[in-house]
């Protein structure tokens, strides 16, 4: 089944990662924690659609995080994230293939080992499936994307990328590791994560957050961070056909604070147009210096000559936020729906209109997912994010205040 607006595609299915969370705390890229201030502000009255959440239920089993998702040909879908694995902070990445309703209470995941020399935690954040890349995911297997620590990584190397592309069992799959260069080797325009006259400069994280088509987004740290003491959080786009890197200058500025957490492919697995999303700090004061502001953005990106559209910005409620952030992307009749996060209201999902074959982005309606004040939480929840969004179904986390275990949620968005 096809829904198609222009030449852009929605087919079954939807990608979305996660906002990095370790121990109930927010994280962009691996490293920066994120002043989200969550649950702070109340929602902009009038600003966004009211009571357009239907239900909201826990799936999976107690400590497995949903980041990702993708739909498959049969109405299933695939999901990723992380499950526990031995003890403190450690996890282990999954994958899920099942039905995406309130029957996913409970289910088993696939939890993979990656093969890679001395690995102690990983996570995948963003699938891609057969159903939307047919000549490079053969029928039964899947992609996925994420990142690992290592105790073999070099010295002050924390998080580095990893791509699994295989069956949802992880029998017979295949690993690559990939880490954003430093030195401008494979990099589009030889443009360099760390310039020359910072020779004690290195890639610190190297955070895979999603794919579609021929790429992986996802964002990267430098160490030391940048003068000043700014984050050096940055994104990237990698090119697995070309294996070639394009790292992203937002405003001009490798160090922006900007995020890359979703794609999707416009007009199916052949087309070279792509739309991104994440966030950025990118604007700056009338001195230069970065706002503390952080917005959610969209941007049209052509694979094959490598020129970006302008980027929109967007502000949860179309009104002013200290933080607004999109999580993940999925196209739908007339435009994308995003999972977001931002200083006003703990999740939410936006949608936005799309003109011009997939290059003019429209005017946000904000839909709050409500989960700190649902059944969930009845005795009360520390946190809640929005992850991952299929179709106008929501997934994200929620930790109730008397625990330390962490649960997600599936929330039906109801347009109405």
């Amino acid at each position: 089944m096809e829904d198609i607006y222009g030449d852009c595609t929605a087919r079954q299915g939807s990608t979305g990662e996660n906002m990095k969370t370790a121990q109930g705390v927010l994280m962009l890229s691996s490293g920066a924690a994120v002043a989200l201030l969550l649950g702070a502000a109340a929602s902009p009255a009038g600003r966004h659609t009211a009571n357009s959440t239907g239900s909201i239920t826990s799936i999976l089993k107690t400590g497995d995080i949903v980041t990702g998702v993708r739909g498959t040909a049969d109405g299933k879908v695939v999901l990723t994230g992380s499950a526990p694995a031995g003890g403190g902070t450690q996890t282990g990445p999954f994958l899920y293939e099942g039905p995406l309703t309130a029957a996913a209470k409970g289910a088993a995941v696939s939890v993979l080992t990656p093969p890679f020399p001395g690995v102690t935690s990983a996570t995948f954040y963003g699938p891609d499936t057969h159903s939307f890349n047919p000549k490079a995911i053969p029928s039964g297997e899947v992609r996925a994307v994420g990142s690992y620590v290592s105790s073999s990584a070099p010295a002050g190397v924390h998080d580095q990328g990893m791509i699994y592309l295989g069956p949802v069992t992880g029998s017979g799959g295949s690993w690559k590791s990939i880490d954003v260069p430093t030195d401008g080797a494979h990099t589009v325009g030889h443009v360099r994560a760390c310039r020359k006259f910072r020779p004690h400069c290195f890639v610190m994280d190297t955070i895979a957050h999603s794919t579609m088509g021929d790429l992986v987004v996802g964002n990267y740290d430098l160490n030391p961070t940048v003068g000043g003491g700014l984050a050096s959080g940055n994104a990237f786009i990698y090119n697995m056909a070309r294996q070639r890197w394009t790292l992203l200058r937002l405003g001009g500025s490798l160090s922006s604070k900007t995020t890359l957490y979703g794609i999707w492919q416009n007009g199916g697995d052949a087309s070279p147009r792509y739309t991104l999303a994440g966030g950025s700090s990118a604007r700056r004061t009338r001195r230069g210096v970065l706002r503390r502001t952080q917005r959610g953005f969209l941007m049209a990106y052509n694979e094959r000559t490598g020129a970006f559209g302008k980027p929109k910005y967007y502000r949860y409620g179309n009104a002013p936020a200290l933080v607004t952030h999109f999580d993940g992307i999925t196209a739908v009749p007339g435009g994308f729906d995003l999972v977001t996060i931002s200083s006003a209201e703990d999740a939410s999902m936006a949608f936005v209109p799309v003109k011009a074959h997939g290059r003019s982005f429209g005017t946000a309606t904000w839909y709050p997912i409500p989960v700190t004040k649902s059944p969930l939480c009845s005795g009360g929840c520390s946190h809640a994010t929005g992850n991952t969004v299929y179709k106008n179904r929501v997934m994200g986390i929620y930790l109730q205040s008397s625990s330390s275990e962490i649960n997600t949620y599936l929330a039906v968005v109801s347009r109405r």
